[in-house]
């Protein structure tokens, strides 16, 4: 009997790295393109309607969350509005081995809230268990909540619930169970029901003695599926791998613990264009994390097809923004970032360039808007937001409000475009650094900023008489890293 083990390239190439000397590489913290790790990011998540506006073709989002492995996990869930990372729920989630864990992130009267029939433990047990008249039928639906946004300081972003009909979504393995009374509670009878989940609850604040270091294995996905518009935009949750080794990184339901920079690890490994594998090493797990995502270029295309009444919208979303702007308040922020999140924003500059099918591009520079349009005139394309989305020639197909239009008058209908942050303050410089397992004579920058994200196209086909021939995909980003002394 052939017993096959989880391994790619990538993998042996860390494990070959930590062969030749790099301390601590093969437990760097990376993205692994396999898909597989112990924190999970969904980038984004709208309640909003297809078109924005007056439209009700309003979306459901479709979370999934995949224990690949023999062992039972504790999971923290978390979901963010989209300006500034403000949490809407918490919760503790604890898969036994190969569970899979379903929800729904829907809109309600004033906001959006989460609905779960899934059987999988819980902390708070009550989560999905008080039934509610706008839920969908036979589910239970926990409304978002607005206090972390709408406390004071006020961050002028807004304080009413409609800010948590969008945003995105963190997963973080905090420990594999060990303790066996703990592992057997979670544990499905042959009618898929957990035997006594009520055992988590009681023991929320002594359970990270049940438990071992985060091993990995999660996976997930989301599906953004609009009924009325007949689209479904599906995505892979973006996989970090080795973001906290060694030890549990447990907290009580409700806590704001863990967040994405409170691992442990405090190396990063990434892979560039040419085929390198560069390893360095920060002052802090957030500047690891951030490392691991950091792009220069955002790439990928658009349409704008008549003959199919085709929208483009392009999502991107900045997962550890929210540690380098601080409190609400004015002044500059932590670099790679520009300014703390104050009145409603926090930009960052960007630079956007366009080519369509047949090489062309525009020597006119395209100011991209926010929408509705401001008063004043704009200078500089800026992101102000930490999940944005950019669309084209006002598709609006996700409905944003953390919106920002490109007039394609002149790059025409079809092409494709790449996103630079380039700005002088948009790098991160480590304390140390090696470029495959050889140090280097002086650390290498990594410039850009910590991004993550994908595009949605539509497409309607009105020649069929009589029949629904709407269609939707979904593509995620292309990038380029830039690493190295030389821009």
């Amino acid at each position: 009997m052939n017993t096959f083990k989880r391994k790619s390239l990538h993998a042996a190439v860390l494990a070959g790295l930590g062969a030749v000397g790099m301390a601590g590489t093969a437990n760097a913290v990376h993205v692994n393109p396999d898909g597989l790790g112990s924190v999970l990011i969904y980038p984004y998540f709208t309640a909003r309607a297809d078109g924005g506006g007056t439209s009700t073709a309003y979306y459901d989002n479709y979370v999934s969350i995949v224990n690949t492995t023999a062992s039972t996990k504790a999971v923290k869930v978390r979901v963010l509005e989209g300006k500034r990372s403000a949490e809407v729920l918490d919760f503790n989630l604890f898969l036994s081995p190969n569970d899979v864990w379903t929800g729904a992130i829907v809109r309600t009267a004033d906001g959006a809230g989460m609905i779960s029939v899934d059987k999988s433990c819980v902390v708070p047990n009550t989560l999905f268990a008080i039934k509610d008249p706008a839920a969908i039928t036979s589910g239970s639906l926990n409304h978002f909540k607005n206090f972390v946004y709408a406390s004071t300081p006020a961050d002028g972003g807004g304080t009413t619930l409609d800010r948590t009909r969008e945003g995105y979504l963190e997963v973080f393995e905090m420990g594999d169970v060990t303790n066996a009374t703990a592992t057997a509670a979670a544990k499905h009878n042959s009618a898929g029901t957990p035997a006594n989940c009520a055992y988590f609850e009681v023991n929320d604040s002594t359970l990270a003695t049940a438990l071992a270091a985060p091993s990995g294995g999660l996976m997930g996905g989301l599906s953004l599926v609009n009924v009325a518009a007949g689209t479904d935009y599906s995505y892979d949750a973006v996989a970090l791998a080795n973001w906290h080794v060694g030890t549990p990184n447990y907290s009580r339901a409700g806590d704001v613990l863990p967040r994405l920079t409170n691992g442990n690890v405090v190396t990063s490994t990434v892979f560039t264009a040419a085929g390198n594998v560069v390893a360095a090493t920060w002052a802090n797990s957030r500047d690891a994390v951030s490392a691991a995502m950091m792009r220069q270029n955002v790439m990928n295309e658009w349409m704008l097809e008549t003959n199919t009444a085709s929208g483009t919208d392009w999502v991107v979303t900045f997962p550890t923004k929210f540690a380098y702007t601080g409190p609400v308040g004015v002044g500059a922020a932590i670099a790679p970032f520009n300014a703390n999140f104050n009145n409603g924003q926090s930009c960052d500059i960007f630079t956007m360039s366009f080519w369509n099918r047949e090489e062309l591009t525009t020597t006119t520079p395209i100011i991209v808007l926010p929408s509705p349009e401001p008063s004043v005139v704009v200078t500089s394309n800026t992101f102000c937001y930490e999940a944005n989305v950019l669309t084209f020639a006002n598709s609006n197909i996700l409905g944003s409000t953390n919106l920002y239009n490109i007039d394609t008058t002149s790059i025409g209908r079809t092409g494709w475009a790449s996103i630079g942050f380039t700005q002088a303050i948009q790098q991160l410089t480590p304390a140390s650094s090696a470029t495959n397992g050889v140090a280097d004579a002086a650390a290498q920058p990594h410039r850009g900023l910590p991004v993550v994200g994908f595009m949605v196209q539509d497409f309607a086909n009105g020649n069929v008489n009589g029949v629904a021939s709407n269609y939707g995909g979904s593509f995620v980003h292309k990038y380029f890293r830039s690493i190295g002394t030389t821009p």
